[in-house]
């Protein structure tokens, strides 16, 4: 017995030894290359990149910029109040974004500026499913030695390393170079914004999950960050994304307007929601949950430069939104929805009315 047990100690001391740096080289999600995050083909844990690259450049930026991945086509350097960083992750969510932040301020790392994406993601997703999803697992940051290294142990999955390996064999093959992937990663954040988008309405429907559903949680979310950020002198901004019009359609159906009502009695912000001459025109967007960086320039006019298209502005697009003129707002996007008479059942519209009509 005790030779079979000194024999299994020293086979699994051998596995180890192959495995870990086998696990470390592939990582598929850019863990244990976060100083010099690749584009493999695999979406990276862009979450804990970019908190380890701000907290180890703590005096590299003053300003940031939160959201889900959509916001990550806005171009921050067009920002005109600070050197901004742009946090955005796959379904980046505010009780994420004020953990983070309550760990920049722990650290010595006080914001100047914070604007913050919000949009359907925001009020239709729970932050307890990204512990299960590992390109979206959050990482402890002020938690214990152990939980660090149960972070750290949930990427060494045999599994999920082989897996991984196809798809970064056919990046490979396709030879897809981004070649400023990880200085854009490491500088401002963003996507590519060189991007031309290549809209496919063929079959096109909403962006949508099974596990979405409303969530008032958000909103208490949204509440103390602001309180965090008056605390600490903190310039927060607010807006909504312009979420294209069959998403958009969807997320109405299922309350998309409460939470921009509810949002109002929280906080401010600029609305750039609804059917519009941005979000019906499917040249704006990649798919149905990505709007390209021309988007952003609308919405970097509007909120930094104070300029709106006033054919816009009366639809709704770029309307500073608080709780005295919410009812206004909210009437325009129910008109809208009553005269482009929406399939809300099908969400396969083109949306686009034709002149006789």
């Amino acid at each position: 017995m005790k030779r079979f047990i000194l024999k299994s100690v020293v086979f699994a001391l051998i596995l180890a030894v192959i495995f870990v740096p086998f696990a470390v080289f592939v990582d598929p999600y850019n863990i244990f290359h976060a100083s010099y995050p690749r584009q493999n083909g695999v979406e990276p844990n862009k979450n804990y990149v970019k908190m380890k690259n701000v907290l180890d450049h703590p005096d590299k930026f003053d300003s940031f910029l939160f959201g889900s991945s959509r916001v990550g086509f806005i171009d921050v350097s067009r920002f005109n109040d600070g050197h901004y960083y742009d946090m955005m992750y796959s379904e980046g969510l505010p009780a994420e974004h004020l953990d983070n932040l309550k760990v920049m301020i722990k650290h010595g790392i006080i914001p100047k500026n914070v604007t913050i994406g919000l949009d359907d993601i925001t009020y239709f997703v729970d932050p307890a499913l990204h512990t299960g999803q590992l390109f979206r697992l959050p990482f402890p940051w002020e938690g214990s030695f152990s939980d660090k290294v149960s972070f750290y142990l949930r990427y060494f999955d045999l599994k999920t390393l082989v897996e991984s390996i196809e798809t970064m064999r056919k990046q490979a093959r396709e030879g897809y170079d981004d070649h400023d992937y990880t200085e854009r990663m490491l500088n401002t954040g963003t996507e590519n914004l060189h991007i031309v988008p290549a809209f496919n309405a063929e079959g096109a429907k909403a962006w949508w999950s099974d596990y979405y559903y409303p969530r008032e949680e958000a909103l208490d979310d949204i509440r103390e960050i602001k309180e965090l950020c008056k605390e600490y002198d903190i310039n927060l901004r607010f807006f909504t994304n312009p979420l294209h019009a069959m998403t958009y359609a969807k997320a109405m159906d299922n309350g998309y307007l409460v939470f921009l009502e509810e949002l109002a009695e929280v906080t401010d912000y600029w609305n750039f929601s609804g059917f519009n001459n941005v979000t019906l025109d499917y040249s704006n967007y990649y798919e149905t949950s990505h709007f390209c960086p021309a988007v952003g320039e609308y919405i970097i006019d509007t909120v930094y430069y104070d300029k709106t298209d006033p054919e816009l502005l009366a639809q709704g697009f770029g309307v500073y939104v608080t709780k005295d003129n919410v009812g206004d707002l909210l009437k325009i996007l129910n008109d809208q929805a009553i005269n482009y008479d929406l399939p809300v059942n099908t969400y396969q519209a083109t949306f686009n009315k034709s002149e006789d009509e």
